[in-house]
């Protein structure tokens, strides 16, 4: 095994490295309370079989491992004194089965949206990492890992687009239910994206500005009638011992 496939984590993606100004996931408990009145609560999915086995899977439909399921009851635990007034998931089944435990606690029903769905992998859909960075190391390296955010996946979407959908998603999302409290379960690649439109980050920085979020994680953001606006990001205080 190389370097550099050791270097990549669990969940398909590149592990967290110390770079300078890059955001860590934070740790400190979760502000609740905001001035705003539209609230949306944005979850990554729990780790994936994908996730687990280090495939790539983009919009390929597989469920949560063992430990996302866990990861996605802790999360529903943590928020479940939170009021919600809807709930929204990317139709991809490690998202719904995410978002679920939130619905079950509350009475609700989960509301499917194709639009919420991971980057589009291409020609990189439910591969090994491993193999993709056997079979296209330029690409993987120079291009997904050092300049993620300008980098379009052969065959699939850029990160460019798939941030301005999934933004547009939330977007509509959040202007239908102004003045209620929202969760989304998603996934990591749109979410870092997603973060990096609202806080007005050039995609050509986006690679350095943040992590991708951890699984479970929860990051919120306000809708003010106009504008959506970032609260914290990847807070995964309560899946500490779960993911150490």
């Amino acid at each position: 095994m190389s370097n550099i496939e050791k270097n990549i984590g669990a969940d398909g993606f590149p592990v967290k490295e110390k770079r300078e100004n890059a955001i860590e996931p934070d740790m400190t408990p979760l502000e609740l309370s905001s001035e705003y009145g539209t609230v949306i609560y944005l979850i990554r999915h729990g780790q994936s079989l994908g996730n687990a086995a280090k495939v790539f899977l983009g919009h390929t439909d597989k469920d949560l491992s063992p430990l996302g399921y866990e990861q996605a009851e802790r999360t529903a635990k943590f928020l479940e004194n939170v009021p919600i007034d809807v709930i929204y998931s990317s139709d991809l089944m490690r998202a719904y089965n995410t978002a679920l435990p939130h619905a079950r606690g509350r009475g609700m029903d989960v509301i499917p949206s194709r639009s919420l769905r991971e980057i589009y992998a291409g020609e990189w859909e439910n591969m090994r990492v491993e193999d993709i960075i056997n079979a296209y190391p330029t690409e993987f390296i120079d291009g997904w890992r050092e300049n993620y955010g300008t980098f379009t996946i052969p065959g699939g979407e850029s990160v460019i687009e798939s941030g301005r959908r999934f933004y547009d998603a939330v977007m509509t999302i959040a202007k239908e239910n102004e003045g209620k409290r929202i969760l989304i379960a998603a996934h990591a690649s749109v979410i870092r994206s997603f973060w990096g439109i609202i806080t007005k980050t050039e995609f050509s920085e986006l690679a350095t500005a943040y992590q991708y979020p951890e699984n479970a994680s929860v990051s919120v953001a306000y809708f003010d009638g106009k504008y959506l606006i970032p609260g914290e990001y990847s807070h995964a205080a309560h899946l500490k011992d779960l993911n150490s």
